[in-house]
């Protein structure tokens, strides 16, 4: 019959499998102007006059039903723990899928969400199972007391503690002062947990079970921490065997297009190390020390995701302002994952198509013009229709052309798909697209 979750699970489950409104409401943004009641980024471009609306003699296109197995993998479709309605629903942007777990079905909102809950699952099953063992009771005590003990001196303590720390240890000074800053995400381990190798041993740990390290899932946060000292203070050597779904190793970060150098970086690196390395790298990409500072401190960007949105920007290597000026307005993680994406989705036209000579705002957006000065235009979303609201941002997007001389093109680039029809309204507009563009990009 499969696992079944006990009560207290089921509780922490569902708190954290609860449909995510907001990275809905980001799509909705990038393909509705003004920017569904947000406060555009400052710096944004003069308005576009209005032109004419394109005819279309057909009726817009309706949210609705779709075929989950069209977007979803099919070993996160079904397992032992689960199971994937095979109907979703999609609003026009967002697919909402219906996720069975025991006996409790959870609404998610988004693939790579549906994708992050499902592996959250098995990670939770396992390591609730490994904490029942008697060798993990034996290794977490050696752990809490041996150098956990003396850890919690740091918070009660700091200047002196630091002080204690062998000399020896003098290179984890930089972590220390950076955790101490209080600025970090929501969830971050302490500073004392990056001295005693926690924060290393837990990163390795979630990327072999295939989640995050900044999961938002309390519960297996839990697990996670506790399974992380028993390993880097208690000796405990794990063995994950089939723990993982989706291929194990690396599945977390590579399922959001991250290659494995990049997965090697942020897997052995502490947030204290990764945020004073994109601090260097904001700077270099002329974001000033205040907007950077705020971008790095920003509560719902995990080290994880703030790293792979700078590396990004890093890869088209033009001014990065406009960028982060739009980013810090993210109000949850699934808002934050929506930037990421976006800025990897200008990485990757960057990379493949021309090079980007500027990133700026366009009608409330980040857009990228490339070498020729045509105007690329990314949005993440699961499936687009043509419906109001895209076609009112699709007309805003074609005005562009006519209002500014020097753009030469315009395209619209999306890690997802666009029915037949918003490919047809898109080009009788003179917009071009491209759909998919992330998939296969790690390697």
């Amino acid at each position: 019959m499969g696992w079944v979750p006990d009560p207290k699970t089921q509780r922490q489950t569902l708190t954290l499998m609860k449909i995510h409104l907001v990275y809905p409401a980001l799509a909705c943004m990038a393909f509705v102007s003004p920017l569904c009641g947000q406060t555009p980024a400052p710096a944004a471009a003069p308005p576009v006059a209005p032109v004419p609306a394109v005819e279309s003699a057909a009726p817009m296109e309706l949210p609705g039903e779709v075929s989950a197995a069209d977007f979803v993998p099919p070993d996160i479709m079904s397992g032992t723990l689960h199971r994937v309605e095979a109907t979703a629903y999609n609003d026009g942007l967002i697919n909402t899928y219906f996720l069975t777990v025991g006996y409790q079905q959870y609404q998610v909102s988004g693939t790579v969400e549906l994708i992050d809950r499902v592996r959250e699952v098995y990670a939770l099953h396992y390591l609730q199972g490994q904490s029942k063992t008697e060798e993990f009771g034996r290794a977490l005590q050696r752990a809490v007391g041996g150098t956990l003990k003396s850890a919690g001196k740091l918070i009660e303590d700091p200047v002196g503690s630091i002080k204690r720390v062998p000399q020896g240890a003098s290179r984890f000074f930089g972590r220390v002062s950076e955790g101490l800053k209080g600025g970090k995400s929501q969830t971050e381990d302490g500073a004392l947990a990056s001295i005693t190798g926690v924060t290393k041993a837990k990163a390795k740990l979630a990327s072999d079970l295939g989640v995050s390290p900044y999961t938002t899932n309390e519960a297996l946060q839990q697990e996670l921490n506790a399974m992380a000292r028993a390993t880097a203070g208690g000796g405990l050597v794990v063995n994950l065997g089939t723990a993982a779904v989706g291929g194990g190793l690396g599945t977390a970060l590579s399922v959001v297009g991250v290659n494995k150098r990049l997965q090697d970086v942020l897997v052995n690196s502490t947030p204290e190390e990764l945020r004073m390395q994109n601090r260097t790298r904001l700077l270099g990409l002329g974001v000033n020390p205040e907007l950077a500072e705020e971008f790095l401190m920003h509560p719902w960007f995990s080290p994880w995701i703030e790293t792979i949105t700078i590396t990004a920007l890093g890869e088209i290597g033009v001014n990065a302002t406009a960028f982060i000026l739009d980013a810090r307005n993210a109000l949850t993680p699934q808002d934050a994952l929506f930037f990421q994406r976006t800025a990897q989705i200008l990485a990757r036209y960057h990379l493949t198509v021309a090079p980007l000579r500027e990133l700026r705002i366009e009608g409330g957006r980040t857009v990228g013009v490339d070498k020729d000065g045509k105007v690329i235009f990314p949005v993440a979303f699961d499936f687009a229709i043509w419906g109001d609201r895209a076609a009112r941002r699709a007309d805003e997007f074609a005005a562009l052309r006519k209002a500014k001389p020097g753009i030469t093109g315009l395209a619209l680039w999306t890690d997802g798909r666009i029915s037949r029809r918003l490919a047809d309204e898109l080009t009788k507009r003179g917009i071009g697209f491209k759909e998919r563009v992330l998939e296969g990009q790690a390697n």
